[in-house]
C-alpha cells in the first residue's frame, strides 16, 4: 500500500512541483532564479522537520559556537541550497562561464589522461560542480552518484548530468561494477564520499565517529594510483572555483586494512578542514553521525 501511494500520488505530485519550479527558474535569468530559490528555501526550510537535523549537525560539529552563530549559519545553508536548486535550470551557463578550475602543482598530474586516478570531493557549494569542472578538463572520467528517490525527477536529473557533467553511474551494486569496469579500462574516478553510510569503516569526523566509504582507498591501493582531494567553492559573486587541495600517493603502499583505514581517515580529515572553512556551503541534511 505504501509503495502504491508513492507511485500513484507522492511521486507525481513531487514531480509536478519540480517541473513548475524548474520551468520558472529556466525562464528567469540566473541571477533572479537564485533570488527566488533562496526566497523559497529560507521561507520554507526552517519550518520543515529536516531543519532540526541541520541544527543538530551544526551543533555537534561546532561545539564552541553559540546559538546565534548556529542559527545564522543554518540560514545561510538554506540560502546555499536555494542557489543550488535554481542552478539546475541553468547548468549550461554555469558550465560555460561560472566555473574556474584552479591550476596548481597538482594540475599536470590530475588532468594527465594517460594515467588514471581517484578524485575525491564533497557535497559543498553546488554538488554538481566537481563533475562539471572535471568535464571541462577531462574526457575520460566517471562518477558514482546517489540518484533522487523519485524516478520521475531522477529521469530529468540524469539527462542534465549526461549533458553537462561526467559519466555518472547509480550508487548501487550495478553502478559500482560499471564504474570499476571503466576504471580498469583507464578511466579516472570521481567520488563524493562524504555521505553517512550504514557500512564502511568508523573514522573521526569533527571528533565524533562516523562511517565513511572505503571505496576511494580500496580502489587506489589496488591500482597503486593517486587520490586527489578537491573542493568546490562558491565565491562571493556566486561563481565557482574548483581546486585540488591535497594528493595521496599510494604507489608504495600495500593494500591492507591498516592503509585503508589510514587513507579513509585522511580523507575525513580533509573534509573536516574544508567544511570548517566554508560551513555555510556544506550539505548538512544527512545524519552524519548515525552509526
Amino acid at each position: 500500500m505504501k509503495s502504491l501511494f508513492k507511485i500513484l500520488v507522492k511521486y507525481p505530485l513531487e514531480f509536478l512541483f519540480f517541473i513548475i519550479f524548474f520551468t520558472v527558474f529556466k525562464i528567469l535569468p540566473l541571477r533572479i532564479s537564485r533570488t527566488l530559490g533562496i526566497l523559497v528555501t529560507t521561507s520554507v526550510g526552517p519550518f520543515l522537520p529536516i531543519h532540526n537535523l541541520l541544527i543538530k549537525n551544526l551543533s555537534i560539529a561546532f561545539q564552541d559556537k553559540d546559538k546565534k552563530w548556529i542559527n545564522d549559519t543554518a540560514n545561510r545553508v538554506w540560502m546555499n541550497l536555494g542557489y543550488t536548486i535554481s542552478e539546475y535550470a541553468h547548468m549550461n551557463s554555469v558550465l560555460e562561464s561560472k566555473i574556474e578550475v584552479i591550476n596548481n602543482e597538482f594540475s599536470n598530474d590530475i588532468f594527465d589522461e594517460t594515467k588514471h586516478s581517484v578524485i575525491v570531493s564533497g557535497h559543498s557549494s553546488n554538488w554538481e560542480i566537481p563533475g562539471m569542472a572535471l568535464r571541462r578538463k577531462m574526457s575520460n572520467v566517471s562518477a558514482i552518484v546517489r540518484e533522487p528517490n523519485n524516478p520521475l525527477i531522477n529521469f530529468v536529473v540524469k539527462q542534465l548530468r549526461r549533458k553537462y557533467s561526467v559519466q555518472c553511474y547509480s550508487k548501487n551494486r550495478l553502478g559500482t561494477r560499471q564504474l570499476l569496469n571503466q576504471f580498469n579500462k583507464g578511466s579516472s574516478i570521481a567520488l563524493l564520499a562524504d555521505q553517512q553510510l550504514s557500512s564502511g569503516i568508523k573514522v573521526k569526523f569533527f571528533n565524533k565517529e562516523m562511517n565513511i566509504s572505503t571505496l576511494p582507498a580500496q580502489i587506489a591501493l589496488k591500482a597503486k594510483c593517486k587520490i586527489f582531494l578537491a573542493w568546490p567553492i562558491r565565491t562571493n559573486d556566486n561563481n565557482f572555483k574548483f581546486e585540488v587541495i591535497e594528493c595521496i600517493d599510494t604507489k608504495d603502499e600495500e593494500s591492507n586494512k591498516e592503509n585503508i583505514y589510514k587513507i579513509s581517515a585522511q580523507i575525513s580529515s580533509f573534509y573536516q578542514k574544508m567544511i570548517t572553512k566554508y560551513p555555510e556551503q556544506y550539505f548538512w541534511f544527512h545524519n552524519r553521525w548515525k552509526l
